[in-house]
């Protein structure tokens, strides 16, 4: 169900906020983003579990993103290729994840405002030396995050909707990546997460 990669659209030319591909409406539809707010409801309580779920399947699958994590992942020195992994760290750095995706499901009616939250959040990334082309690679682990935490709340539609909004989170973040500088407006309260 949904476990594939998702590629994440391409900025069109200008990368402004507003016009087509810029606003939420051209993504989801009113009912997916009842069914992303209803289901994120369900979960938004232990979001220490959901991120840690998140994160380490993200290790298991993707292993080489573990060097992007040098305060989380550390090499272990007797044996370079194995790794050990400070599971305060983890829980800290999953938390603040997941809060910025509560972020996202809380402000869907504002379209504006979470596009720049987003764009916010995609330019700290260029800091940590994250590419555009990486964030899609998230994905089949946040599903397997949301499939664990949901059950059998997480259906095939639901799947879609939150793999749309993924999608929308992705086209975002990507114009903060690829425009690291870009003037948010006075949004940029979470450029420090």
């Amino acid at each position: 169900m949904g476990n594939t990669i998702v590629n994440c659209p391409s900025v069109p030319n200008g990368g402004g906020g507003g016009g087509r591909g810029g606003q939420l409406s051209t993504y989801l539809t009113l009912h997916q983003i009842h069914q992303i707010q209803d289901t994120w409801d369900l979960i938004k309580d232990d979001l220490g579990k959901l991120g840690i779920i998140v994160f380490m399947r993200f290790f298991e699958t993707e292993p080489d993103v573990k060097s992007l994590f040098p305060k989380i992942v550390r090499m272990n020195n007797e044996n370079q290729l194995e790794w050990e992994i400070d599971k305060d760290m983890l829980q800290k750095h999953a938390i603040s994840v997941m809060e910025g995706l509560g972020a996202a499901v809380e402000s869907l009616d504002e379209s504006d405002f979470l596009n720049n939250v987003m764009v916010s959040i995609g330019q700290t990334h260029v800091k940590r030396h994250i590419k555009p082309q990486m964030l899609k690679r998230l994905w089949p682990s946040l599903n397997h995050g949301l499939k664990e935490s949901l059950g059998e709340k997480y259906t095939k539609e639901v799947n879609e909707a939150w793999k749309k909004l993924y999608m929308y989170i992705c086209y975002h973040m990507k114009r903060g990546m690829e425009n690291p500088d870009m003037d948010l407006e006075g949004y940029s309260v979470y450029a420090d997460r």
